[in-house]
């Protein structure tokens, strides 16, 4: 009986379990799901993923009136529905095929994700100082260096674009920098790789985070005192695929120039009377005579045909040529005959029609098992000056795969083709003397008669010649490929670790071929032709292994980061050239009959090994800390090779306390956190590889033979250089964020400074570099976010950022000079009434290597009267110090001894900026949008090299600026400009300084506020949703961007970016661009 029932048991049993598992095996009823997603306002969320949670990889996403459809979803499945900043929704389908879903903002989500260091970490639980760009100024603007968007955006670093050359690097200075001069450029890593932005497609950028401050940086040890600059490239994301294709087409638009040059009417009237005031200072007929009657520009020695100015006097010989464009006639202002000329117009000769094609084309997409992403560029920006310009290819891959739910594996290669080709000359002559070219010059020489030939008439020599003849005369040939490439390997264990190992190799090859055709120089023929080639091949290879804890325990939140790190560097180097080709046909070097000097390749390494280590710790998102360290050795030091570098960094998130969210300043500062920060860098970087062991050079050969000397002294005893940040910060955000601020202020102590330090001749070296003191730089940040309006269909937001540094000598080495004093100006002090030294280095001073001293210029003589006031006065650097005559300057006698000498001279500001900013505004009015985007910089002063030289004719052929024509003379005698004498005998405008514009001893009348507004970018768009062309797309973005718009500065040159002394500068473009975005 008990047998019986057990049997029963077991069949009931067994029947229940077969039906059950067949109730499990039968197929569930597959709907299709239809719905919108939308936010609490009601507004459509577009790009909003959903997931089927049982089938990762069978989702969708929404478009862009928030609508979804997915297909053949179990009737019993659950729909996983999210989107950045929202909080993640999960809803079962019971069997429904509508389901609408409203998404409310998720708070932590939300939060900025920034890239720090070898982590990541929310904006909210951040104690350091670090900026992130708005990845906005990438979106439209054709760039051929993505380094260009960081100008004006992220306080506190400084772009200075110097050139308007395709492809060429601004200068990048965080911070002030760790050189005395102001010198340091921050690590550039690219996907954690250390790179530049050179070759670098902005269309392949995701995001680029800056760190500033010691604490934040530390975690890079000795290549991170000038800061970091972290570029991470675009990553697939799990849902749907997506293919972008981008376009754009670029009229790049010459600029005036703000200097206008003379005519030629006015350039042979001025310059003949520049050599008669010339004659008049030196009371001698016969000076400079040649360029009165000689072959000059001014001078009538020239002839009808071929001579390289057309300058002469009027004759029945030449007369015929008034026929013919461009020739015209004058009165001599000496001799009272008449002058013929011809007007050629030689500023446009070497310049180009400018444009730009930009192309991109990627795929991404993933699912729960991997992601990928491949983009791939073309971009070909011709430059506005004749046979200069940029081209690119490059490709960006990154993939990642799931192999377990543990165990990730991730790839990244970068590549870049890229041809970078310069100007036939280089950028002094072509912008300071080619163009500045007398406008009686002859481009081509002439027929018997009158009419122009097709020969070109060559000019003077390279460098002051016709652009014409000389541009192709010099063909080039450059070749670049660029390689980044990593492999990571992520295994997470124990529910809180995480291994990661990456490697990763960064290559740089770079090949120069340049040839010389035939070509008169200085009326000869130089027949050389030298051909020459070059190589320099840069390799870097790094290995990284790292390890992750991180636990949440209640409100307790604890991230760790342990890690090693090996990081090798090698260079390598050669060049040769030949001579004598027997035909400017054949470029290379195997058909020159001898070699061109003496071939030449050099190869060098070096190496860092590290330890590091980052903890950061909050309870419940109020009190926040941070620790790091890293131990660095290197090998370009000898007897330290390491060193320890540590950072700390607290902050308090007053907002999230109880009893601040009770009060009512929360409804007006609805985000308040203060932040402290201190942190230890080192810097290698001023060293050289094998510099500390001492350096043999070649010496010149004797006898036949060369030898090896003793160039620099050994220097085992150099230490690490150390920056210590002290930062203070402060985040806040107001009426509910809207209006969001950071502000840092911070004092950088450069520590056992590695500067060079001045010997006795005795010893036959110059200097040796040693641990030269200490710099300080103290520094004010501001960047200021708004939301003025978020509605529905109107959107408009504003950013700013200003910022402001002084570096100072705190410490120097005692050398028995007065404030240990490096360098410097010595001046009159009215204060004292003796002399004393402003800028070079003065411990316990703000360094004055950037300050300018110049003569005060006092106006001009005007009467006989103003003369005689100053008759026992003395010009020190005058050709005629005793002696004043009208229209000289009169110069400001600072200390009052009737002798202008370096005494007289005052302090006229510096080529730094006292304050540099930026700010951007973005309008949305339902697709349309509205950019617009601007830098400034106030404070600097510069000398428009071009305008000095000019106006001083220190050259005797060159144009000058047309200022000129409002000099003093006999017929303009109130004038307030200085007479105009051929190379400036009386220094009435170089006053005791050089021909381009001086710095320490010239004419405060030619140093001139930099200050500029500079507005970069105006992009007007408009998107077009797919649906309104049967879904054929996601979605078509159509724009018109003008960058480079203008600069709104009183500076007379070109570009007012950089103080100090500019002698000619390639100008940038404004750049009109129609671009075109589809995404399928």
């Amino acid at each position: 009986m008990n047998q019986l029932k057990m049997l029963n048991i077991i069949r009931t049993g067994t029947i229940g379990i077969i039906m059950l598992m067949f109730s499990f095996m039968l197929p569930a009823q597959n709907v299709t799901v239809k719905g919108t997603v939308c936010d609490i306002n009601n507004e459509p969320i577009a790009g909003a993923t959903i997931v089927v949670r049982e089938q990762a990889t069978h989702g969708t996403v929404t478009d862009f009136e928030g609508n979804y459809a997915l297909s053949d979803v179990p009737s019993n499945a659950t729909l996983v529905i999210s989107f950045v900043g929202m909080k993640r929704e999960a809803i079962p389908v019971n069997g429904r095929t509508i389901i609408n879903v409203v998404l409310s903002e998720d708070t932590e989500l939300l939060d900025e994700l920034v890239v720090t260091g070898y982590s990541t970490q929310v904006r909210s639980q951040m104690t350091t100082s670090v900026s992130k760009l708005n990845t906005k100024v990438l979106e439209s603007a054709s760039r051929s260096n993505a380094a260009t968007a960081l100008q004006g955006t992220i306080p506190g670093l400084k772009v200075t674009q110097t050139t308007g050359q395709p492809g060429s690097t601004p200068k990048l200075q965080l911070r002030g920098g760790t050189g005395f001069d102001g010198s340091g450029s921050p690590l550039i890593l690219i996907d954690g790789v250390p790179g530049s932005f050179y070759a670098l497609n902005a269309d392949d950028i995701e995001s680029i985070d800056v760190l500033k401050d010691a604490a934040s940086t530390a975690i890079y040890g000795a290549r991170a005192a000038n800061g970091v600059v972290i570029v991470t490239t675009k990553k697939g994301k799990p849902g749907k695929s997506n293919i972008n294709f981008k376009t754009k087409y670029v009229y790049n638009k010459r600029n005036k120039d703000p200097m206008k040059y003379l005519n030629a009417a006015d350039y042979v009237k001025f310059n003949r009377l520049a050599v008669a005031n010339t004659q008049m200072v030196e009371n001698n007929p016969k000076s400079f005579k040649a360029f009165l009657d000689g072959n000059n520009s001014a001078g009538t020695g020239n002839n009808a045909l071929n001579s390289i100015y057309t300058t002469m006097f009027l004759s029945d010989d030449n007369r015929h040529l008034l026929k013919y464009e461009g020739w015209q006639t004058l009165k001599d202002p000496i001799t009272g005959k008449d002058l013929i000329f011809q007007e050629n117009d030689m500023t446009d000769l070497f310049y180009q029609t400018s444009h730009t094609q930009d192309y991109s084309l990627s795929f991404d997409g993933g699912n729960d098992k991997g992601t990928y992403y491949l983009g791939l560029g073309y971009m070909d920006d011709e430059g506005l000056v004749y046979d200069s310009g940029f081209k690119r290819i490059s490709g960006t891959m990154n993939t990642s795969y799931k192999i377990t739910d543990s165990f990730k594996i991730s790839s990244n290669v970068i590549y870049a083709h890229s041809n970078q080709k310069l100007p036939y000359d280089n950028i002094y002559n072509l912008f300071q003397r080619t163009a500045g070219l007398a406008p009686t010059s002859r481009i081509y020489n002439n027929n018997p008669d009158g009419s122009l030939s097709n020969e070109m008439q060559p000019g003077t020599y390279l460098g002051f010649g016709n652009p014409l003849y000389y541009r192709d005369k010099f063909p080039s040939k450059n070749l670049e490929q660029r390689l980044t490439a990593s492999l990571q390997f992520d295994y997470d264990f124990l529910n809180d670790f995480k291994l990661t190992v990456r490697g990763s190799h960064f290559t740089i090859n770079n090949s120069n071929e340049s040839f010389e055709k035939a070509y008169m120089n200085s009326g000869k023929m130089n027949t050389n032709r030298t051909s020459s080639a070059s190589h320099r091949r840069t390799t870097r290879d790094q290995i990284t292994a790292l390890l992750n804890y991180k636990k949440k325990i209640e409100k307790h939140n604890l991230s760790v980061l342990a890690g090693s790190e090996y990081f090798n560097e090698k260079r390598f180097s050669f060049s040769a050239a030949t001579r004598y080709s027997p035909t400017d046909l054949i470029n290379t070097m195997n058909v020159g009959a001898e070699a061109s000097g003496v071939p030449y390749s050099y190869r060098t390494e070096y190496a860092i090994a590290s330890l590091f280590s980052q903890a950061n710790y909050d309870f419940d998102n109020k009190y926040l800390a941070g620790l790091t360290f890293r131990y660095d050795g290197t090998s370009r030091l000898s007897d330290h090779k390491w060193g320890f570098f540590p950072g700390i960094s607290l902050g308090w998130n007053a907002h999230n306390e109880d009893f601040y969210k009770e009060s009512s300043i929360s409804n007006v500062i609805s985000k308040l956190k203060p932040r402290l920060s201190y942190g230890v860098n080192g810097n290698i970087e001023v060293l050289s590889n094998f510099g500390v062991f001492g350096i043999y050079g070649l010496t010149s050969i004797y006898d036949g033979q060369s030898g090896y000397a003793n160039t620099n002294l050994p220097l085992p005893d150099l230490k690490w250089e150390r920056s210590t940040t002290l930062n203070f910060g402060l985040d806040m955000g107001l009426f509910n964020n809207r209006i969001n601020l950071t502000a840092d202020y911070f004092v950088r102590d450069v520590k056992d400074k590695l500067a060079g330090l001045t010997l006795p001749l005795w010893t036959g070296f110059s200097s040796i570099l040693t641990n030269n003191g200490t710099l300080q730089n103290r520094g004010l940040e501001i960047e200021l976010n708004a939301d003025v309006i978020g509605t529905k269909d109107f959107k408009w937001n504003i950013g700013t950022t200003f910022f402001r540094v002084c570096n100072y000598a705190k410490k120097l080495p005692d050398n028995g000079i007065e404030k240990n004093r490096q360098g410097g100006t010595e001046i009159y002090d009215p204060k004292t009434g003796e002399t004393k030294y402003v800028g070079g280095l003065q411990e316990g001073k703000r360094v004055g290597l950037d300050v300018i001293t110049a003569y005060l210029f006092d106006g001009v003589y005007q009467t006989q009267a103003e003369i005689d006031a100053d008759k026992d006065r003395t010009v020190e650097f005058a050709w005629n110090k005793k002696k004043r005559f009208l229209g000289d300057t009169r110069w400001k006698d600072i200390n009052g001894d009737n002798v202008i000498d370096y005494r007289d001279r005052v302090i006229i500001g510096r080529t730094t900026p006292k304050f540099i900013g930026g700010v951007t505004t973005n309008l949305t009015y339902k697709n349309f949008d509205l950019f617009v985007k601007g830098d400034y910089a106030v404070g600097h002063y510069l000398v428009n090299g071009r305008r000095v030289k000019g106006i001083a004719q220190t050259q005797g052929n060159q144009n000058g600026p047309r200022e000129i024509r409002d000099s003093w003379t006999k017929d303009n005698p109130t004038s307030t400009i200085p007479r105009f004498d051929i190379v400036d005998r009386q220094k009435n405008h170089l006053a005791a300084g050089w021909d381009q514009g001086d710095l320490s001893s010239g004419n405060s009348r030619y140093i001139e506020k930099g200050d500029f507004f500079a507005l970069r970018e105006i992009t007007l768009s408009y998107n077009l949703k797919g649906k309104y062309l049967y879904n054929a797309f996601e979605n078509v973005r159509f724009y018109f961007t003008t960058s480079n718009v203008a600069y709104f500065s009183g500076y007379t040159g070109c570009l007012p970016e950089e103080g100090g002394n500019d002698t000619g500068s390639y100008p940038l473009s404004t750049a009109y661009t129609m671009g075109l975005n589809i995404t399928f």
